[in-house]
């Protein structure tokens, strides 16, 4: 199957072998797509990138800069593979707009996959994410999600099937199917959906022309419920692809539950609470003294029960500045 009216946006943060991999694997299973690479990284990182991409792609690659102004429509047309190197790390929304901005001045692009750096598709999956668009054209499609960290004794888990449930009331979030035997994924019901999940998530070009780009004021966190809000809020629906099967490892900005670094849980904690209130603010400003209940009384209990004392300080500076709507320098 022609795979020429994709775009794979992947936006690279953290090591780059983790981001090789994934392109690696794009490569091999995509052949075909146009790809765009948006660094968030450092400049080193770029040239890492594309040169890895120049020694893999048929056609031609495409370095910019990530400055102001459009490249030319041909050089885009050339370009199989493009790397936007984006002058430092800007969040991951601003880091997949990079992307997709891309896509919509390149022309013939039908669909936009974002894809995480640390998720690795396996054979088959876009064919099985362009049929089941063809089959609902207004449809924000997620993967069948494989937590590559767990397995039990039925093989491998699903992280999750397409998307997530979320509580507005008690912000609590459900990754449908989560800890689900990949082997008895056919037999599973289809899930309810509050929003896709960031990992893997396959939308229509013109689903970011009439709902807009993804959120930069969230940096990292909320920012696919807040555009699968605005996409439902058009009569987009949201569904599971569960022939397409993606593999999921673990982000380089929060870290393995268990495993992360002090410091990650820190950043995750701050982001989780900022982007919290923003998304509240935005959509139920009415449910913002639940949220900050959550957020100030609940949540600090649960990481102190879990010995996580120093990221209640992240969670409180993060509300704060989510309250403020204060624009974020790098982090």
């Amino acid at each position: 199957m022609a795979y020429a009216s994709v775009a794979i946006v992947i936006v690279h943060y953290g090591r780059v072998e983790t981001t090789l991999r994934c392109l690696e694997r794009v490569f091999a299973v995509a052949d075909g797509a146009f790809v765009v690479v948006s660094n968030n990284g450092t400049p080193e990182q770029a040239g890492e990138l594309a040169a890895y991409a120049q020694s893999r792609c048929a056609g031609g690659c495409l370095s910019l800069d990530g400055q102001p102004g459009s490249p030319e429509r041909d050089a885009l047309a050339d370009a199989s593979v493009a790397i936007v190197h984006n002058s430092g790390n800007r969040g991951f929304a601003a880091g997949c707009n990079a992307g997709i901005r891309l896509a919509q001045q390149r022309g013939g692009i039908g669909h936009v996959w974002l894809l995480n750096n640390d998720a690795l598709p396996e054979a088959g999956a876009l064919e099985a994410l362009l049929e089941c668009g063809a089959a609902h054209p207004a449809a924000v499609l997620g993967a069948t999600v494989i937590d590559m960290n767990a397995a039990g004794e039925d093989g491998p888990w699903l992280q999750l099937a397409g998307g997530v449930r979320y509580n507005r009331f008690t912000t609590c979030i459900h990754p449908a199917h989560a800890g689900a035997p990949l082997s008895r994924v056919d037999a599973l019901p289809e899930p309810e959906l509050d929003y896709v999940y960031g990992a893997s998530l396959f939308a229509p070009v013109e689903l970011f022309q009439r709902a807009g780009l993804l959120d930069e004021a969230f940096f990292l966190f909320y920012e696919e419920l807040d555009l699968c809000r605005r996409a439902t809020a058009l009569g987009y629906v949201l569904r599971w692809c569960r022939g397409a099967r993606v593999g999921h490892a673990v982000s380089g900005s929060v870290g393995r539950p268990g495993e992360a670094t002090r410091g990650q849980e820190r950043n995750a904690a701050f982001h989780e609470a900022r982007s919290l209130m923003l998304f509240t603010r935005k959509h139920h400003a009415w449910l913002l003294p639940l949220a900050l209940l959550a957020r100030l009384a609940a949540k600090p209990l649960v990481l102190a029960g879990r010995g996580q004392w120093h990221c209640i300080g992240p969670v409180f500076r993060g509300v704060c500045a989510g309250l403020a709507q204060r624009p974020l320098s790098e982090r």
